[in-house]
């Protein structure tokens, strides 16, 4: 019985020590790159040409986005 105790023990121990590393882990930061505006020549209907500056925040904010499974085959 004394065998039992020392096992189950030794597994919430464990799992108590993979926990503890698990919440103290911090994610690498990584640098966003910078924004930078975007400039498009449009025509307008009188046929006039006309640049266009487009500001980053305009365009949609920038996400950074993480793969959870397997690319589809």
């Amino acid at each position: 019985m004394q065998r039992v105790w020392v096992t189950v023990l030794s597994v919430w121990a464990m799992l108590a020590i993979v926990a503890v590393l698990a919440w103290s882990h911090r994610p690498a930061q990584t640098a966003q790159p910078r924004s930078v505006p975007q400039t498009l020549v449009v025509r307008t209907p009188n046929g006039k040409r006309q640049i266009v500056v487009l500001q980053p925040g305009a365009l949609g904010a920038s996400h950074a986005t993480t793969q959870t499974s397997g690319a589809p085959r």
